[in-house]
């Protein structure tokens, strides 16, 4: 069980997507950096590269770089995102979701996307 992004848990995280061939393969032609944190605490901040559909490196996020994503939620909304109690796509639109970076590379890969956030779930998670 690891804690929510926290480091064991980006680290299990990318060990997920690297093993989701159809995630690495829709992102073949994606490469950017990703920083992922709960609303208020930006300073505990994980992130991942990914170059060409893969996870090449993870952990807690530099907070003097610029990521090209950043990703933000309340524990709660997190929690129902990891479930699937809650659509990526709902929660970007009503703003459960925060996000930072190109809508339009967000939309083209709005599938891939999809997939990243509902991986979660696949994480052994403990929400405290």
């Amino acid at each position: 069980m690891y804690r929510f992004l926290s480091e064991e848990w980006i680290k299990a995280y990318a060990e997920e997507w690297n093993r989701n061939e159809k995630l690495r393969s829709d992102l073949k032609s994606f490469s950017a950096s990703i920083k992922y944190f709960v609303e208020g605490k930006e300073n505990e901040a994980v992130g991942l590269v990914v170059e060409k559909g893969e996870v090449v490196s993870f952990g807690k996020a530099d907070p003097n770089k610029k990521y090209d994503f950043e990703l933000w939620a309340s524990p709660e909304n997190w929690r129902k995102l990891a479930s699937g109690e809650m659509g990526p796509r709902a929660a970007m639109l009503t703003k459960r979701l925060k996000f930072k970076g190109s809508m339009i590379t967000a939309m083209k890969y709005m599938g891939a996307f999809e997939e990243s956030l509902r991986m979660m779930g696949r994480i052994p998670t403990s929400w405290d």
